[in-house]
């Protein structure tokens, strides 16, 4: 299924998560930022919160993600981008989805070409 269009900003926080790389998801963070998904408490379960801060938090958290995943694909549904926000639908195609892909939305914001804040929605 080809992408949805996206800006050079959307595209590399695709490529860095499916590149299955920690520290390069991380990179793409402001030191402060925040990652909040209803996948953090179960991944992360001692920090008793659905939602990680700063680099330390979201590395660890990228790191025990791709434990699980042995490949990872985003197919981009759509993509609508006002200034330093952006909405993002993917079908997130993995060795844990088997034939069925997981429907996400992803609500990033970005604060001096970092991203400040991320909320991930599982359907």
């Amino acid at each position: 299924m080809p992408d949805s269009p996206a800006s050079p900003r959307v595209v590399a926080w695709k490529n860095a998560w499916e590149s299955r790389d920690p520290a390069r998801v991380v990179a793409l963070y402001a030191a402060d930022a925040t990652h909040a998904s209803g996948k953090v408490a179960a991944l992360r379960p001692e920090l008793g919160r659905s939602y990680l801060r700063g680099h330390a938090e979201i590395e660890d958290y990228a790191a025990a993600a791709f434990r699980r995943f042995t490949w990872l694909r985003f197919d981009l549904l759509t993509v609508t981008e006002s200034g330093d926000r952006a909405a993002v639908e993917y079908l997130r195609h993995a060795n844990l989805d088997a034939d069925n892909p997981a429907h996400v939305l992803e609500l990033l914001e970005w604060r001096v070409g970092l991203l400040s804040g991320v909320r991930v929605f599982h359907f």
